[in-house]
């Protein structure tokens, strides 16, 4: 087979594993040359690592499912690593990327909230949008919704000064002001427990890094 027809079959068995809460401080350190190998070892091949934070592009058939069993069972027994592994293929997380609905404002973080059960994408971006519209009446701003996302179609967007959140496809997109990441309110629903374990949240500079070296 030649090198351009096995290109479409490669792509598509393209997929990114996101960890969560590695390298972050003095806890969870993992080396990107361990990870690497490990992940290698669980059956995937052309692995690359992007940043130190826990992001594997890996190219495997498996079903994602699958592929995201092995590699938890995989980093668990090398790394003792026991959080959930985020496992989508590299096209979604392009169709993710480029759906992001709002502006990039200066002094904002850009985030994409990868969610493993669209009961929970749901559940917390309505909580998102409750929060993000009671700090707005708090602060005495005014809260939009029912706005148009980045193809022009309804959504369900909160705006509230210039913290917004929507719902995407398998994920949560969440602009916030730096400095509160973890102070919003709309912060303290990505870390209720019941929520936390089905998320892992990415900046949109990084995912454009992951893709530029997918």
């Amino acid at each position: 087979m030649s090198s351009g027809s096995s290109a479409p079959d490669t792509r598509r068995h393209r997929k990114v594993a996101l960890l969560r809460g590695i390298n972050v401080g003095k806890g969870g350190r993992i080396a990107m040359r361990d990870l690497r190998s490990c992940t290698e070892a669980a059956g995937g091949t052309a692995v690359t690592t992007v940043l130190a934070t826990g992001n594997v592009l890996v190219t495997d058939p498996r079903p994602v499912s699958e592929l995201r069993a092995a590699l938890e069972a995989a980093y668990a027994e090398r790394f003792g690593y026991g959080a959930v592994v985020q496992v989508v293929t590299l096209d979604s997380l392009s169709a993710a990327v480029a759906a992001y609905p709002f502006d990039t404002l200066e002094e904002h973080h850009d985030y994409v909230v990868f969610s493993d059960d669209p009961v929970v994408t749901t559940r917390v971006t309505q909580a998102m949008r409750a929060a993000i519209e009671g700090a707005a009446l708090e602060a005495g701003a005014e809260a939009i919704n029912g706005e148009t996302d980045a193809a022009g179609h309804a959504s369900d967007l909160a705006v509230a000064g210039t913290e917004a959140v929507a719902e995407g496809p398998g994920c949560v997109y969440w602009r916030v002001a730096k400095g509160s990441t973890l102070s919003s309110d709309a912060a303290k629903v990505l870390d209720r427990r019941d929520n936390k374990r089905h998320l892992t949240t990415r900046n949109v500079r990084t995912l454009t890094r992951i893709l530029a070296a997918g």
